[in-house]
């Protein structure tokens, strides 16, 4: 889920969101919001990292406090964004606030610079929505998945064709909610034997491609 202020894209401050997704019956959810260079100036106005980091770590701050009041798992993640990709956009799963400031160093790098020299080993990392109309595919070689179902009602993710590619090229499939927005919030879930109890667990259960999916009632195998 992306929420406001931290994604501009986004409609709903962090409480409403964890409230939101906690009456619809869902024991997490991860917030992966915006995290791209022209985000931290053009935005957020930051006149340094530190900046760039409080503003983006308090809505998850936020949702984390109130999923801990109502009982609700909040996992930190972010979409990551690099100038010289355009549009490309890429989820990251496996994270805590002291490698978010070491992302932080690389974004005005590229994906492959990133996997190489920074991503880590406890992380997950995958294209998010890479059939969209102006999206490119990154090299399947230095992704854990892909994004296969992206659930945004407003956008067109072309779910079959990324669907063929993450099967021709063995990549472990996802599925999200893409929530921005009023009235998107109960569209999918992910089903796991065991709740992850952090962003970690959550990566590793990823990696291991031992889930399956829900979508509004009817079960997908991945």
């Amino acid at each position: 889920a992306h929420t406001r202020p931290a994604s501009p894209c986004g409609d709903i401050p962090p409480e409403t969101v964890i409230d939101t997704f906690y009456r619809s019956g869902y024991n997490g959810i991860a917030i992966t919001n915006h995290f791209f260079c022209d985000l931290f100036s053009r935005y957020y106005h930051a006149k340094d990292k530190q900046e760039v980091l409080d503003k983006y770590l308090s809505d998850y701050y936020k949702a984390r406090q109130e999923g801990e009041k109502v009982g609700m798992k909040v996992y930190l993640g972010a979409e990551l964004r690099w100038q010289s990709t355009g549009n490309n956009d890429y989820l990251l799963f496996g994270i805590d606030e002291h490698m978010l400031s070491d992302i932080y160093d690389y974004m005005s790098a590229d994906p492959a610079t990133f996997v190489r020299d920074c991503k880590s080993e406890k992380s997950f990392f995958l294209q998010a929505h890479p059939f969209r109309e102006d999206m490119t595919r990154f090299d399947p070689a230095l992704l854990d998945g892909e994004e296969v179902f992206n659930l945004h009602p407003n956008h067109n993710s072309a779910i079959a064709f990324a669907d063929q590619f993450a099967e021709q090229h063995h990549k472990i499939k996802t599925m999200g909610t893409d929530y921005h927005h009023e009235g998107h919030h109960n569209l999918c879930s992910t089903r796991t034997k065991i709740l992850p109890k952090d962003s970690f667990e959550l990566a590793s259960t990823l990696k291991a491609n031992d889930f399956i999916f829900e979508m509004t009632g009817s079960i997908i195998l991945p």
